[in-house]
């Protein structure tokens, strides 16, 4: 019995073109392309989570550059600090035993974290607490208030720093991560907050710092997993199973709150976006004049302080009404008038207009003044360049063994006349020649008296100094 089967169909060009398509597109997010050797993957991870030695001087003072960036308001101190701060070893670490089933690394690495959380806070809370800068800064106060945008930056964050770390050459990526992720000034900012007995913005802080440290040992998790890196110890399907409720658990723990802060920063914004726009339409109302607003998101209030001729007393209620509509119902609008005279609204607005455009009329007069003072002396001073070429040559010819001559001109005041003194200062000034003169030896006095008496007579008219400088 004979069978016969279908030739092949023949590839054609096309179709392998598009084969090479997309295993180059594949080629270029393989994650396995320019992998490290894992053990040196792992030996680098392993150096990370040590504490003793190097790792721990440079905690140290990571610290204490964090500190003073911090308490002085100095984003760049603060950003110096994050670049050597070696915290993110320990919580890469934490991730890495995760996905290579190593507990005993992930138990070294939890208990160097600690370490040096412990070494950080006392030092933070000692400096803060002696610093005699009290009052906390811009950027003390912008560690405090952390959401879903934080959590993002973490994972995105720790995720670009595990795919360095893995790779042959560690690239600028790293640098990029420590300052993305910023491990060190929330630290910092909780001892802040306990020298001060402020729980508020202690406990904002460490949840700033639990939320990177979470994310950067869960992206790592994520990748090392992706990466298929091999796994170093062997763990029971009970201890698998507890790890990963664990690990889901701490996750869901800190990302709920974050959630609902990130929900309740974009309520806050949009209750200033809503309530700024009913103000300005206020504003623009010519019966009236803004002396003052107060808006207060968290309390949804809002204080303004009118003027003007027209007093209307459902102004707030309109105002609260209208917020209503837009979802911001209970807005509290409080509304008060300055003073109990009328006020001519349009008139105060004009004079406010003259007022200004007089200021701006008389600054411009005086940049004017000087910009035509600048031009006079800058003609001044070209004028007198051929004259100071002159008086150079005729000065080398005296003093042939000169071995720099310097001629300059300028202007000193003179003393005002003693009428004038008793009432307005006149700006008066007269022309002054400074010479310098360079020789090998100290001038003879009888040459400098020459030298001086001829000077006098060639510049009569304008004082003559000179400065005799053996070299």
């Amino acid at each position: 019995m004979q069978t016969s089967e279908l030739p092949a169909k023949p590839s054609t060009p096309v179709a392998a073109a598009e084969r090479d398509v997309q295993v180059g597109i594949a080629g270029l997010f393989d994650l396995r392309r320019d992998l490290d050797n894992p053990e040196s993957i792992d030996a680098n991870v392993r150096a990370g989570v040590d504490v003793a030695g190097t790792n721990l001087w440079v905690l140290f003072f990571a610290i204490l550059v964090a500190s003073v960036g911090l308490n002085v308001n100095s984003t760049a101190v603060i950003i110096g600090a994050m670049l050597i701060s070696p915290l993110m070893g320990p919580i890469v670490g934490v991730g890495y035993g995760l996905a290579v089933h190593d507990m005993r690394l992930i138990r070294r690495a939890l208990r160097n974290l600690m370490i040096f959380g412990v070494i950080s806070l006392v030092t933070s809370t000692l400096y803060f607490t002696v610093s005699p800068l009290r009052e906390a800064g811009t950027e003390l106060l912008a560690r405090t208030t952390p959401n879903l945008w934080d959590v993002l930056i973490a994972f995105f964050g720790g995720s670009a720093g595990i795919l360095a770390l893995t790779r042959k050459s560690i690239s600028n990526v790293v640098p990029g991560v420590a300052i993305a992720t910023a491990l060190m000034p929330p630290l910092c900012t909780v001892g802040f907050g306990i020298s001060r007995a402020d729980w508020g913005m202690a406990g904002g802080a460490f949840y700033l710092f639990l939320i990177n440290g979470v994310f950067i040992a869960f992206s790592t998790f994520v990748f090392v997993k992706l990466m298929k890196l091999p796994v170093r110890g062997q763990v029971s399907d009970r201890a698998r199973w507890s790890t990963r409720l664990f690990t889901t658990v701490t996750l869901i723990s800190v990302l709920l709150p974050s959630g609902y802060l990130a929900w309740r920063f974009v309520q806050v914004q949009r209750f200033v976006a809503a309530a700024g726009h009913q103000v300005d339409e206020l504003a623009r109302d010519t019966r009236y004049l803004l002396l003052d607003r107060d808006i207060d998101p968290n309390n949804r209030s809002i204080q303004l302080t009118l003027s003007g001729e027209h007093r209307e007393e459902g102004i707030g209620q309109r105002i609260a009404g209208r917020l209503a509509e837009q979802g911001f119902a209970g807005t509290r609008v409080v509304v008060r008038f300055s003073g109990s005279e009328r006020v001519n609204v349009a008139s105060l607005k004009q004079e406010l207009r003259q007022d200004v455009l007089l200021q701006v009329s008389r600054e411009a007069d005086e940049l004017r003044t000087r910009v035509q003072q600048l031009q006079a002396d800058n003609e001044r001073l070209r004028k007198a360049e051929p004259a100071h070429a002159q008086l150079l040559s005729e000065l080398r010819a005296q003093l042939p063994q000169a071995s720099r001559i310097v001629v300059a001109s300028g202007a000193e005041p003179s003393p005002a006349p003693a009428a004038a003194a008793a009432s307005v200062p006149v700006k008066t000034a007269q022309a002054v020649l400074l010479l310098r003169i360079e020789t090998p030896q100290p001038l003879p006095r009888a040459e400098r008296q020459r030298l001086e008496r001829w000077l006098a007579v060639r510049e009569s008219g304008r004082q003559v100094f000179v400065d005799y400088v053996p070299r």
